[in-house]
């Protein structure tokens, strides 16, 4: 069975992990591992209560309690689940920054698909559930990006979100060293019926989880520039209310400085995959 772990320190910046996780756990049909991570032990009742969690909220849920360092339990703890769903921030919470240690400690050291949920999210929810309904995937031709974002695919296929993929095409970035790459030409120097050739070549390659999915709403599109600023851009010109993000794996590498930038300026959620290498 699947599982989702939701890590809570009894913050108000983690707990607003809370409504995505849960809603997620229900779409999945999944259980929702809740993880207390705090020196104080408080049973069951105590520690939802004093969350404003109700009991009747939770449908396949489990709680526990570890003390310690909150990166290394988190770590251990999600070997056993398919996703983790955690706030950017903690009992801290520099909002100046763009995440807390323990968040960065974890998005690092783990290839599980991450929701980041930073203390300010907007959250379109109906019926006290959070359902992307306005999702945005940028690409950038590489096979290995495009297969790591299954595990959000493997989300969007169970609602009638619509999907934006989006290739950002820019002179100065270094091209992705992969076999195989398929990355798109200077849109001005394209002609039209070329551009729908290499568009649908483009899906064909990239987006395979989706040829039994007839009823996926999804739109390809292509801008040119600085990549932070296409995504930033895009997401709020489009009401994005969900970002998937396939990254190498370390915030101290340049490649990661595009990522950096969308973490401390976008407010919706924001899952990050890591790339298999």
């Amino acid at each position: 069975m699947k599982k989702i772990l939701l890590p809570l320190d009894g913050s108000e910046a983690s707990l607003k992990a809370f409504m995505p996780a849960k809603s997620l756990a229900e779409l999945l049909e999944t259980t929702l591992c809740i993880l207390h991570i705090s020196e104080e032990k408080l049973n069951q009742d105590a520690f939802l209560k004093k969350l404003g969690i109700k009991k009747e909220d939770l449908k396949c849920y489990i709680i526990s309690h570890k003390a310690g360092d909150p990166a290394k339990i988190i770590l251990e703890e999600s070997e056993q689940c398919d996703y983790i769903v955690m706030g950017t921030h903690g009992e801290t919470c520099d909002t100046t920054q763009k995440a807390g240690s323990v968040a960065i400690k974890v998005v690092e050291n783990t290839y599980k698909p991450v929701l980041l949920i930073k203390p300010d999210v907007e959250l379109s929810c109906q019926n006290d559930k959070w359902i992307p309904q306005k999702v945005l995937i940028p690409l950038n031709g590489a096979p290995n990006s495009a297969q790591a974002l299954l595990p959000a695919m493997n989300i969007l296929v169970k609602t009638t979100a619509e999907i934006d993929l989006l290739h950002i095409s820019s002179h100065k970035a270094e091209p992705p060293k992969e076999e195989g790459v398929f990355t798109a030409p200077y849109y001005e120097d394209y002609p039209q019926h070329e551009w729908n050739s290499w568009s649908k070549e483009f899906m064909r390659r990239f987006c395979p989880i989706l040829h039994n999915h007839n009823h996926i709403n999804l739109k390809l599109s292509l801008s040119h520039g600085n990549p932070a600023e296409e995504i930033l851009n895009f997401a709020r010109e489009n009401k994005n209310d969900f970002i998937a993000i396939a990254w190498h794996g370390t915030f101290s590498h340049l490649r990661a400085s595009t990522l950096k930038r969308v973490l401390s300026e976008c407010t919706c959620p924001i899952m990050l995959i890591k790339i298999m290498t």
